[in-house]
């Protein structure tokens, strides 16, 4: 496993940008037979209750854009102070170029700013915070602007029950900064390649690529059933949440108490313990497992908001910890953990940093749908006017 102590990198902001359009489990009680007991019973087991889904046309870098502008401004920042913005999702903007990239521009930063892409999930913005460190520690940059997002919850197949009940839609933006004066923070990062197909979207990269005769699209987004009656499809996220369980249970406690003893830290150091939202009972057996009292973990921002990936630990923070980190200073262990299979786990203090709570997307005047970026680039390429 990577190990790291970083001694001068210290977050001073996070933002947090959610969807308005929220779905409750009792707006689908079509699924548990009209029953609404049913669907509370789920919600007093998994903790399944509400999520956030962006809109039509609304991406990833659309909800980190809007988290990043409240941020900047909120904080009084000079963006030509950022040296660098790292965009970690696993729905870009497009194939290429970076996303990064284009938010550079948008965010009306420095062109000596560095800009790049990270395609991590679940334990995503742990590991771009230790990107971030390492940029800030060996004095490469300054100021680092994390952007850590998703936004395909709406590409969901809505009778799959075990993927759509869960996930939810979120952009984040964390600014970590070089600091002078000794701010130790502790990480340990790994990952087993071997379990990669038990969270997977199989088709659209450059070992499944979509074909390009339209009548041979078809079997990439018809439904497969798997023996439970379960559809999927090959464009889709596909879960085996056995396997993603039982990785779970297994790494991630023994994982948790490798970075407490590398740090020399103990449960009874931590103030909070913040787990990636991935559902109610996982997080609460982490905890235990790891030697954490239940009341130092919280599952409600994924009752809340649903299951946000990599940007559920940044939305945890806002979600449940705004007014103590904003007016004190509280030492956390942060956890991520699933695609790839993928964890990293850091332990860092928020001193009295600026949150901005978790906010809701405010659509942008003129926000462009899909069907006029696709018009846009008809035109563009064919420098014609289309019907």
């Amino acid at each position: 496993m990577a190990k790291s102590t970083f001694q001068h990198a210290q977050i001073r902001g996070i933002s947090t940008v959610v969807p308005p359009h929220e779905i409750s489990l009792l707006d689908e009680l079509q699924y548990f037979d009209g029953n609404i007991k049913k669907a509370q019973r789920a919600t007093k087991m998994v903790g399944i209750d509400r999520r956030r889904i962006a809109e039509e046309g609304v991406t990833a870098a659309d909800l980190c854009q809007q988290a990043a502008e409240n941020l900047l401004e909120g904080m009084k920042i000079d963006k030509a102070s950022i040296d660098a913005i790292i965009f970690v999702s696993q729905g870009p903007d497009h194939y290429l170029p970076a996303t990064a990239c284009i938010l550079q521009h948008k965010l009306s930063l420095s062109q000596a700013c560095a800009a790049f892409d990270v395609n991590q999930g679940c334990a995503g913005f742990t590991y771009g915070l230790w990107l971030a460190s390492s940029l800030l520690e060996s004095r490469a940059c300054s100021r680092v602007l994390l952007l850590v997002g998703e936004g395909l919850a709406r590409l969901d197949d809505k009778d799959n029950r075990i993927t759509t009940p869960i996930f939810g839609d979120c952009g984040t933006a964390t600014l970590v900064e070089y600091a002078a004066k000794p701010t130790p923070s502790w990480f340990v990062l790994g990952s087993d390649g071997s379990g990669a197909e038990a969270l997977m979207i199989p088709a659209g990269g450059a070992r499944l690529p979509l074909p390009k005769k339209m009548e041979e699209f078809s079997p990439y987004c018809e439904r497969i059933y798997d023996p439970n009656g379960t559809p999927w499809r090959l464009v889709s996220t596909y879960m085996d949440g056995g396997a993603v369980f039982e990785f779970t249970m297994t790494m991630i406690p023994v994982h948790i108490r490798d970075l407490l003893c590398y740090a020399n830290k103990t449960p009874e150091d931590i103030d909070k313990l913040i787990l990636h939202q991935a559902n109610k009972q996982i997080i609460l057996a982490i905890a235990e497992n790891a030697g954490f009292p239940l009341e130092k973990a919280s599952y409600e921002t994924f009752s809340k908001y649903g299951n946000q990936a990599g940007a559920s630990i940044p939305s945890a923070i806002c979600d449940t910890l705004t007014e103590a980190v904003t007016t004190s200073s509280v030492q956390v262990l942060l956890s991520g953990y699933g695609v790839g299979l993928a964890w990293a786990s850091g332990i860092v203090a928020l001193d009295n940093i600026w949150c901005s709570g978790v906010r809701d997307f405010v659509m942008p005047a003129g926000h462009p749908t899909s069907e006029q970026v696709l018009q846009y680039w008809q035109k563009k390429i064919s420098g014609k006017t289309t019907a």
